[in-house]
């Protein structure tokens, strides 16, 4: 059955996690609060995501954002960065595979959800990752359970990057040209990490 987004029920076997729990030192906020139209960047990504996915949960604090109406998994390794992050998530998955987004994507066009589900269906991979002109982008990406054992040895010797653990993986990438094909700009994936940022974005926000 298709539902509105284009998606079959058979892709209601997904789970969504959106990360929420960076420290946001350069902002001097925290950046899932900032708003556009007066919504959270947070609620703004779960709306991206709701459509894709059986259920979402925040992994984070649950003092912070249990208010929102979320699930909310603390990172099991505090300190240690996105890596430990999308490992609390997977961990406790209860779907084979599952759409992570960073919460701080105010440009994210939700349609590439779609286009990570359609390429996770491509046999032999445990995630599909996009790779632009200035490299990886890991959080907002699919990941399979499969990733648990080689993120757990990552944290367990110190290492901390995600970008250090997808050579480990088996890692469908979505280059340049696909993404293009696929009508998706690669500014999609532009993140904000200081005032700066945000002014410079924001600014763009009438073309969402």
């Amino acid at each position: 059955m298709m539902t509105e987004s284009g998606i079959t029920r058979e892709d209601s076997d997904v789970g969504g996690f959106i990360l929420v729990g960076g420290e946001s030192r350069r902002m001097g906020c925290d950046k899932a609060w900032l708003e556009i139209g007066g919504k959270p960047l947070l609620l703004r990504a779960a709306e991206l995501l709701r459509p894709y996915v059986d259920s979402i949960t925040l992994l984070g604090s649950n003092e912070r954002y249990g208010a929102y109406g979320f699930p909310v998994l603390p990172d099991r390794w505090l300190g240690r960065g996105p890596l430990a992050a999308l490992l609390t998530g997977l961990e406790s998955a209860r779907h084979e595979w599952n759409l992570f987004v960073a919460c701080d994507l105010p440009l994210l066009d939700g349609r590439f959800f779609s286009l990570l589900l359609r390429c996770r269906q491509e046999a032999g991979f445990d995630a599909v990752v996009a790779m632009t002109s200035i490299g990886w982008q890991p959080l907002c990406a699919a990941y399979h359970r499969s990733c648990v054992p080689v993120m757990q040895k990552a944290l367990e010797v110190g290492q901390a990057g995600i970008i250090d653990v997808l050579p480990k993986l088996r890692v469908n990438k979505i280059l340049n040209d696909r993404l293009h094909a696929e009508g998706f700009r690669e500014d999609i994936f532009e993140n904000v990490n200081s005032p700066e940022d945000w002014q410079r974005i924001s600014q763009q926000f009438p073309r969402l």
